[in-house]
């Protein structure tokens, strides 16, 4: 793709590769650019693992969450989430339960915006643009509040 697509925002500079969009395409997923899918072929070139890897970490990623759902996990803060991906959190929790409640949270500004459009028609699922180590501004954010994220405890513990 060398110009914009309809899913990339305004703004997005599609000749600078985005850690979160090589990510996109070493898992074969369609959210990337030609300059994403150049660095990551220079990475599988040094590092031929490094497909396997990226696939080995979704799978993880995947038992993790139907795991956690099985268990009665119904609300998820994925924290440091780049880019909402093949196999996401918000798509592998609402396969076993679809009322779960998934807020990413990520600071690098090309995966905020791609994600913000990406979830922006996914109900109980939303992007926070933060650092992940701002505890209360993650969890006071209004898109937590929209979400419907339960996490007054954990604010009024912190504060403790």
């Amino acid at each position: 793709m060398s110009s914009h697509a309809s899913w990339t925002p305004a703004g997005i500079d599609i000749k600078r590769a985005s850690p979160a969009r090589v990510y996109d395409y070493l898992l074969g997923g369609a959210l990337n650019f030609a300059v994403d899918r150049a660095v990551a072929e220079q990475a599988i070139q040094a590092m031929p693992w490094v497909v396997d890897l990226a696939k080995y970490n979704r799978a993880f990623l995947v038992r993790a969450v139907r795991f956690c759902v099985s268990a009665g996990v119904h609300q998820f803060i994925d924290l440091g989430s780049g880019m909402p991906s093949v196999r996401s959190v918000h798509e592998v929790a609402q396969e076993v339960d679809p009322h779960c409640r998934v807020v990413y949270v990520e600071r690098e500004p090309v995966a905020v915006m791609h994600s913000k459009l990406i979830l922006s028609t996914v109900r109980n699922a939303g992007m926070i643009g933060a650092d992940m180590c701002e505890v209360d501004t993650v969890l006071t954010h209004p898109v937590t509040k929209e979400i419907h994220l339960f996490v007054q405890f954990a604010v009024d513990n912190q504060n403790r």
